[in-house]
């Protein structure tokens, strides 16, 4: 019987080309694009899940609380928390502690010279790579880094300073940083998994940084610039082994918690958990760090554009039950049940399911170069081992057939035999299950149209917000790193400022510790003189030189610039933020205020409107700009955009010439700080991709529709051209049904936009408004896509020659 089930399906698809190949296509899509959504799912749910011995291992974050309000949470340690952990806490069976190098470090191969900036280092424990599993190439995990002026490099760094030679032996010479020594090359890392939160490609021992004065100094032991990993032992109990962690830190620490009127807590962050949840932790190191919602979202896509195919199918074959009831009919005639009739039409949902999931594996191959494009990854569809896969395959299989298969199943075998053949069944008059369905797909795809529209003009808003700093045509050069001598160093710069100038196309220049987007220089505690400590606000700081607020062009709302013989004690600049955090009335109230810093104070020269330092996601928060004479990690110059290659040239020359030994490298602000948006704008290229598809979709099984309608119509039709009706009014007769249903979703569609619109912006500080065109444009769009689809047919059908649809009257 099953055979004959088969047979008959075969049949039904190869006679109704058109509304199979639409059906089939329909569903191919919908799972090819599902099989893409899971694939990128899996990979970011699959991060560090490559440490064999990564069960039981754990990141430690510390949450604070200062005279009872919330200050957030991070993940940096001081140096002596793992040691003073592992020798207290008997269920931690080890440690480890990784340190970033801040800023760029240059490092030559000693044997040519030749220097590169390295960004990638992190500073470990000598056992980093027995507790995590990275591959090395060359080397001995265990002993890689006995000798504390040992360096592991990876394999793209050992080409870049030694082409195809044995790295292994030879010397390369570090500077800058707490590392200034030449360095042995004990071990060659493999290309690291893109599934780690950590990607490097210099490891250097933490013993050498240890030696640094500013932890072998008075109040070493209070930096907290580490973060730490423990590894527990078998069986132990997670929330105790974290509360005697934050004991061991509160008496590690008791002097400056205690004076600062901290309290703080400690969790325990599983190492797979690390990629997803760490955007509310500060957290130095992980790179890409992973967005749980966004994972939702597209769960919740993949999801509806299922949907919007299954419903295609349930449309579809529900429409053609009128031509299917006569072979019902006779079925039903000749003795067969009606359960064997729900079986004949459960088979052909599974055989239609099982060629769109071939087709769909086809399909997603094709766009796998598109998603890895869109998404900067490089994923590869190996499913051969995962049986989650294969489960998620089968139920999907399971549930479509009989989502797809059971309303047109049951439908047709509950028609009387007797009646099918006096007059067909019977058409529902009303809202049917059909026209709801066509409405639950427009409804969905103008969700999805609206959602697109809303992640690009939130992302554009931020972009082209006003942000009280002039970033265009702002030139920024890295300052250099060896050959420093201090001493030399602001003359050297001054004799760099001019000879840039001399250039008619440089403007200004100026020289920072750092420049919007790329982070601060120092972050502590500030309060106004005549403030208590724990009114102390936490406040971020850069330090520049003099002529930074005329190069960027900022705004004064009150008080003067910085004195170019000034410093940072004689006088620092705030931004509007900080009025309200040191509770201060008017930027004019400001001028002569004072501020305690670490029991230094500081006057206040001037007040700055805000500008944005960091992405526009985030509130504006309290700013200030100290005067640091050698501040140079990054040179700032405004020039004139015209013949932007002899400029880029001039410069080059006297960076070279002043800070010889040196590499130098150039980039532009404005792009640089616009790259914060990359993800935001990385989502909506993949939410737009993916709703063009579940649109094509909808527009396949509308335009299905639509041709089916039609040709039940078509004696209808000839009468009335024969009546002399003209094409106009039958093009509006067969598309006014989908039309209103289309009206419809656009309000069914209002409230729903309106409240995922409303908490999606709530994410962002500085949001774009739901104004009225982001519930009009959406529905236009879709209605032009619906015309456009079923113009087309209907216009055929229009233009058809009546008698062709009367010659059997």
């Amino acid at each position: 019987m099953l055979q004959h089930y088969f047979k008959v399906a075969l049949r039904n698809l190869t006679r109704n080309k058109v509304f199979s190949f639409i059906n089939i296509l329909g569903l191919a899509v919908g799972m090819g694009v599902c099989l893409l959504i899971y694939q990128y799912i899996h990979f970011e749910l699959s991060f560090d899940d490559f440490h064999e011995n990564g069960e039981g291992t754990y990141r430690i974050v510390q949450s604070y609380t200062q005279y009872g309000n919330d200050e957030g949470s991070d993940v940096e340690t001081t140096y002596l928390t793992g040691p003073v952990a592992k020798n207290e806490i008997p269920e931690i069976a080890d440690f480890v502690r990784v340190h970033s190098q801040y800023g760029v470090t240059v490092i030559a191969n000693t044997e040519t010279g030749v220097p590169f900036e390295e960004e990638e280092i992190l500073y470990t424990d000598s056992n980093f790579l027995e507790m995590f599993n990275f591959p090395l190439k060359s080397g001995n995990p265990s002993s890689v880094f006995k000798d504390k002026y040992s360096i592991v490099i990876s394999e793209r760094t050992a080409i870049k300073h030694f082409g195809n030679e044995d790295p292994i032996g030879k010397v390369l010479n570090v500077n800058g940083g707490w590392a200034i020594a030449d360095f042995s090359v004990t071990g060659v890392l493999a290309e690291l998994p893109g599934n780690s939160h950590l990607q490097f490609d210099v490891l250097m021992p933490m013993s050498i940084l240890l030696e640094d004065e500013q932890y072998t100094g008075d109040g070493g032991e209070d930096w907290t610039n580490f973060v730490t990993y423990v590894k527990l032992t078998d069986f132990s109990d997670r929330i105790a082994v974290e509360k005697k962690i934050a004991q061991s830190i509160t008496t590690l620490r008791s002097e400056p918690l205690i004076s600062g009127n901290y309290e703080v807590e400690v969790s325990l962050q599983p190492l797979d958990e690390i990629h997803l949840g760490s955007s509310e932790i500060g957290d130095p190191i992980t790179k890409n760090v992973g967005d749980l919602d966004n994972i939702k979202t597209y769960s919740i896509i993949a999801i509806f554009i299922l949907l919007v195919a299954w419903v295609n199918y349930i449309n579809l074959s529900s429409a053609r039950s009128m031509q299917r009831a006569t072979e019902v009919g006779i079925r039903k005639s000749i003795g067969a049940f009606r359960r064997q009739v729900i079986s004949q039409f459960l088979v052909e949902a599974a055989l239609t399911n099982g060629l769109s999931m071939i087709l769909g594996f086809g399909i997603a191959y094709m766009l796998l170069p598109f998603l890895n494009e869109l998404m900067g990854l490089s994923l590869i569809l190996d499913v051969a081992t995962q049986y989650q896969f294969w489960i998620i395959v089968a139920l999907t299989l399971i549930i479509g057939t009989v989502l797809s298969g059971a309303y047109p199943a049951f439908i047709l075998s509950s028609f009387n035999a007797v009646g099918m053949f006096m007059r067909g069944p019977v058409k529902r008059k009303g809202f049917s299950l059909r026209k709801g369905l066509v409405v639950f797909q427009f409804v969905t795809s103008i969700l999805l149209i609206a959602g697109t529209y809303l992640i690009y003009n939130q992302v554009s808003h931020m972009k082209n917000a006003e942000n009280n700093m002039d970033m265009d045509q702002v030139l920024v050069v890295r300052g250099p790193r060896v050959g420093i001598d201090w001493d030399q160093m602001q003359p050297k710069l001054e004799t760099f400022y001019n000879k840039l100038k001399s250039h008619h196309s440089i403007l200004k220049t100026t020289g920072s510790g750092s420049i919007p987007g790329k982070g601060f220089d120092w972050r502590t505690g500030i309060h106004r003189v005549g403030q208590s400590e724990e009114e102390a606000e936490s406040t971020s700081i850069v330090f520049v030189d003099h002529y930074f607020t005329d190069t960027y062009q900022l705004e004064l709302l009150a008080g003067s610039p910085f004195l170019e013989e000034g410093s940072f004690r004689s006088g620092v600049l705030i931004n509007e933020a900080a009025l309200n955090a040191y509770d201060i009335k008017s930027a004019d109230d400001a001028i002569e205020e004072k501020l305690v810093l670490n029991g230094d104070t500081l006057k206040i020269l001037g007040v700055v409107k805000n500008y944005p330092w960091a992405s526009l996601k985030e509130k504006h928060e309290p700013f200030i700009l100290g005067l640091y004479g050698s501040a140079m990690t990054y040179f700032s110059l405004r020039i004139n955009p015209a013949n932007i290659q002899k400029t880029l040239a001039h410069v080059e020359q006297v960076y070279r010439q002043i800070f010889p030994g040196n590499p130098y490298s150039y980039f532009f602000l404005d792009e640089s700080f616009n790259r914060q948006y990359q993800a935001d704008l990385r989502f909506g290229n993949l939410f737009a991709a993916f709703s063009g598809l579940a649109i094509f979709i909808a527009c396949l099984g509308l335009f299905a529709l639509v041709s089916f309608s039609a040709t039940l119509r078509m004696k209808e039709i000839g009468i009335r051209k024969v009546l002399v009706a003209g094409i106009g009014h039958l093009m509006g007769l067969l598309s006014k049904e989908y039309m209103i249903l289309l009206l419809i979703a656009n309000v069914v569609s209002v409230p729903i936009t309106y409240y995922i619109g409303s908490s999606w912006l709530d994410n962002y500080a500085f949001r774009t408004e739901l104004s009225i065109e982001f519930f009009l444009i959406p529905g236009i769009i879709l209605l032009a896509i619906s015309l456009l689809t079923v113009s087309y047919q209907t216009f055929a059908t229009a233009k058809a020659n009546p008698v062709d649809a009367l010659r059997s009257e």
